[in-house]
């Protein structure tokens, strides 16, 4: 009996002593493992150090390159067609816009110099008002040829009146862009010297540069200001059959006799078939100053 109980005991303890042992290594191995954590967390800590201060060193240029950091490069990514041209247009849209605008002026020269149809004088009316243009073009066109010989020789007198409105307000509006390309080409050349114009045009045309001085021609008239005869207080308006009255700042001028795309020749002959038009209509409708009518 008591050798039964030993041999009992003996393998109770047996058993304790192996669940010890399995704790103790269990434990161990724990341990172990987060040892093995700890250092594998300070060596990557140490890693992330050390590559700060190598890329440190590459942003500074200190060195050019580096062993431990590679630089990634960025997907490039793929576009669409639409997507390419859409980018181009963005990217490019000022020098686009200027290619335009010469595009247009000078198909606009082209189509004035191949087709059209040379009349012996051609008029720039730069009054931004619509309807005064639409009421009084044809008006404007049959006085003239009043005052004109067969220039060209076709056999008849024709003069053509180019409506160019011309104004802050007019800029702001759509569709602009080809009047303001049009009021460019046609200075640019000289087959029209005459025009009819107000103060909303002066900042485009800048008529002091750009238009001569009438007091060397028609000082003695009461409408000649410089560069301008004004057209308010004239009978003008009754001849074209205009209602209402002219604004105060309505003139007619005759452009400077400069070298152009075409040749200051050439301008110089349109100029001399001009200014002997606008002289018969200074006299048909201007009033002498009192100095001047009584002598």
């Amino acid at each position: 009996m008591e050798d039964h109980q030993k041999k009992e005991k003996t393998t109770l303890e047996v058993i304790r002593e192996m669940e010890e042992k399995q704790k103790l290594a269990e434990q161990k191995l724990l341990e172990e493992e987060h040892l093995k954590e700890e250092q594998e967390r300070l060596a990557h800590e140490e890693q992330l150090k050390e590559d700060k201060k190598e890329l440190l060193k590459l942003k500074q240029g200190v060195i050019a390159s580096s062993e431990t950091i590679f630089e990634q490069k960025a997907e490039e990514k793929q576009y669409t067609l639409s997507e390419k041209i859409s980018n181009f247009i963005y990217h490019n849209k000022w020098w686009m816009g200027f290619a335009a605008f010469f595009l247009i002026m000078f198909g606009y020269l082209t189509w004035q110099v191949v087709t059209a149809v040379k009349p012996d004088m051609i008029i720039l009316l730069l009054v931004h008002d619509d309807f005064f243009s639409a009421a009084c073009s044809s008006g404007i066109e049959e006085l003239f040829e009043s005052y004109l010989d067969d220039v060209n020789g076709d056999g008849k007198v024709s003069v053509d009146v180019y409506y160019i409105p011309a104004s802050q307000e007019t800029a702001e509006r759509d569709g602009y862009t080809g009047d303001q390309t049009k009021l460019f080409a046609e200075f640019q050349i000289g087959e029209a010297v005459l025009v009819i114009s107000d103060s909303g045009a002066d900042e485009f045309i800048v008529p002091d540069s750009t238009l001569d001085d009438l007091e060397q021609y028609f000082g003695q008239y009461q409408e000649t200001q410089g560069v301008r005869f004004m057209l308010k207080d004239t009978a003008f308006a009754e001849r074209l059959e205009w209602d209402e009255p002219f604004d105060e700042d309505i003139y007619i001028g005759i452009r400077k006799v400069r070298k152009t795309m075409d040749s200051e020749e050439k301008m110089q002959e349109v100029y001399d078939t001009s200014l002997p038009a606008l002289r018969q209509f200074v006299q048909e409708f201007g009033h002498l100053k009192e100095s001047d009518a009584n002598t």
